[in-house]
């Protein structure tokens, strides 16, 4: 019985210190600083936003909210096979918080599909966004990062959980910063995004 109770007060405390280092971040973006700011949040279905520049895009919910386009695809591998890699560019238009602009990044993706890509159902995937700091305007000018994505894809429609940080270039972006990082916090658990 002892040893269960110690097993809990470990716990609780830990629980405490985490929820406590987890306030204590954010108020340290509010102080000016320009560190990263993590950000979550889901890319939604191919469709779910257009522009008449870039056409249909991805709709971005969570930290970042806006719109997400792929500007180039380009395949690695042949497509006669189940696992399949590609690279390419992507734009994102929108905010971050009160921080607003645009960024392009590059990309790495892999998936696995049930049989030859691309006539085949994508079984899982997932990106990786390097954020290019010399293609962002607006708020996101000078801005670097890193972005990543994990594809649902067995349910209709699809979506993409992302997480990652970007680092604002400016000290002025630190309470908008905090502010998409604490609104980020409560839609993290159901965000995405896809390449």
């Amino acid at each position: 019985m002892t040893t269960h109770r110690r097993v809990r007060a470990v716990a609780l405390g830990i629980s405490v210190l985490a929820a406590s280092l987890t306030l204590a971040a954010p108020a340290a973006l509010a102080a000016g600083s320009t560190g990263a700011t993590t950000v979550r949040g889901t890319q939604l279905a191919f469709g779910s936003c257009e522009d008449e520049q870039h056409g249909e895009g991805y709709a971005m919910s969570g930290a970042l909210e806006g719109c997400w386009w792929i500007l180039t695809f380009v395949p690695k591998g042949g497509e006669d096979k189940a696992h399949y890699r590609a690279t390419g560019t992507e734009h994102f238009e929108g905010c971050l918080g009160s921080v607003c602009g645009s960024f392009d990044t590059t990309y790495s993706f892999t998936a696995k599909t049930d049989g030859p890509w691309p006539t085949s159902p994508e079984i899982h995937g997932r990106c990786h966004h390097p954020i290019d700091a010399e293609k962002g305007t607006g708020g996101f000018a000078d801005a670097s990062g890193e972005l990543s994505f994990h594809d649902v894809v067995d349910v209709s429609p699809p979506f993409y959980p992302y997480w990652g940080s970007i680092h604002l270039a400016t000290s002025s972006a630190g309470g908008a910063a905090r502010t998409a990082r604490l609104g980020s916090v409560a839609t993290a658990t159901g965000s995405g995004t896809t390449c």
